[in-house]
């Protein structure tokens, strides 16, 4: 092996290293964090990959006799393969949740079309699905633009489960539109017999949190009304959603019927069967407090402009400073979003976030949440769930290790953290349908 070749090996299983080591770094409380997060969530899902390619790299190593590249790729993979084995590893949140015999819930027909194992080298779609793109589904009040959906239905002939799920987008409640990283999750829904409506929502500084909601609601009552339309059973409509989706998701189910977040004064029926959220926001005070925290370690790096001016514009790309404003404004993201400060408007933060209004009232809940998220969600997640475990709500909690916010976006054909929670995906809302099938 000539000197050129043997040069880009040895870059080779340098980069290995560092792209498995990534896998296991927490980005939380480190300024870095919000540069390298975009890296990380990438190095998360391609890691199955990398522990492959190390390991590869690690064998030309020990070929050559060189052991600096056999030893530098084989930590890389190693790091890379204990990172997916930690990402599928099983749980018995079910079994917890909906007893030891939760499986026998579920027709043998369901069954079929689920994922055999939490992580496959590769996961192939299901045929294609039908779309019917820009449906209008409803107008926010005061705002001259429809509201426009996606609906996902099984392709002819496919089995249908009678399942509607309404999925919510993310985007810190201010910026991101439908169909965002989600057509592997759709098509596998879809696959199942449910139908998926995707929808836009009128986005801040537009509308508030509360409008915000009560779109969602708009979704759900459109469905329920064109139930027939779709051979949805308006009784089993699941609503799902990522980051500030989730919240909505969530603050949306907890609070049906709700006379302050009905839209347009409707007297229409917004219960559902259940509710799915990814690494959701849930308790809008921690929200605030860690973002405060955030802003202060940035004004700290102001000095270094390059890099101030680098984390600035990946903020605002991920919709997280206010409009014409840097990380250096005396007033954070949350107070910008709320109106306020918690201690300027308690009773509002207390009101939207879905931690306070959970209780025995809520429907089955479905919460996948990595523990390494860089934006906080953790805490306030396992909180919620314990409290709805508390209140007798068949709830489930995933946690992935070492895992970062927005990890099934990315690459789902590979990644681990996806694939896991495609797999419980599946599996509650089979479980949530499973009475009454049409």
């Amino acid at each position: 092996m000539g000197m050129a070749m043997s040069g880009l090996v040895r870059l080779a299983s340098v980069s290995v290293a560092l792209w498995g080591g990534l896998t296991l770094t927490d980005l939380r409380q480190h300024t870095s964090g919000v540069v390298l997060w975009p890296l990380k969530v990438i190095a998360t899902a391609a890691a199955p990959l990398t522990a492959l390619a190390g390991g590869l790299l690690a064998l030309l190593g020990l070929r050559r006799r060189d052991l600096s590249i056999a030893v530098t790729a084989a930590l890389g993979a190693a790091a890379a393969a204990h990172y997916t084995a930690r990402a599928m590893a099983p749980h018995d949140g079910f079994e917890r949740a909906f007893g030891a015999d939760w499986q026998a819930r579920v027709s043998p027909a369901q069954r079929s079309r689920f994922l055999r194992r939490r992580w496959t080298p590769l996961l192939l779609a299901h045929p294609p699905a039908s779309v019917q793109r820009n449906v209008v589904y409803g107008r926010h009040p005061g705002v001259d633009q429809p509201l426009l959906a996606d609906l996902w239905q099984p392709p002819a002939g496919a089995l249908r489960s009678g399942l509607g799920v309404i999925y919510v987008h993310g985007g810190a409640w201010r910026v991101g539109e439908k169909d965002m990283g989600t057509r592997a999750l759709f098509r596998r829904l879809v696959g199942q017999g449910h139908v998926v409506m995707d929808i836009n929502y009128t986005l801040a500084p537009t509308s508030d949190i509360a409008g915000m909601v009560q779109d969602v609601k708009r979704a759900l009552i459109w469905l329920k009304q064109h139930a027939a339309t779709y051979d949805v059973d308006p009784q089993r409509i699941v609503l799902m959603g990522g980051s500030a989706g989730g919240h909505l998701a969530l603050l949306a189910a907890f609070t049906p019927n709700d006379p302050q977040l009905q839209p347009d004064g409707s007297a229409a029926d917004t219960s559902v069967r259940a509710v799915v959220a990814f690494y959701p926001p849930t308790d809008l005070r921690e929200i605030y407090a860690d973002g405060e925290a955030l802003r202060q370690r940035l004004q700290r790096r102001r000095h270094i402009p390059l890099y101030a001016s680098l984390i600035e514009a990946l903020l605002r790309g991920a919709g997280l400073l206010p409009p014409a404003a840097g990380t250096g404004a005396s007033q954070g993201f949350m107070a910008w979003l709320m109106g306020g400060t918690p201690d300027e408007r308690p009773d509002l933060y207390r009101a939207l976030s879905p931690i306070e209004r959970a209780g025995p009232h809520c429907p089955p809940t479905l919460l996948l949440q990595g523990t390494a998220d860089i934006f906080g969600m953790g805490p306030s997640v396992q909180r919620l769930y314990q409290r709805l475990v508390e209140a007798g709500v068949p709830a489930v909690l995933v946690q992935f290790p070492y895992t970062d916010h927005a990890f099934d976006l990315v690459l789902p054909q590979v990644s681990p953290a996806a694939q896991a929670a495609l797999y419980d995906v599946e599996r509650f809302l089979a479980l949530v349908s499973a009475n009454g099938k049409r």
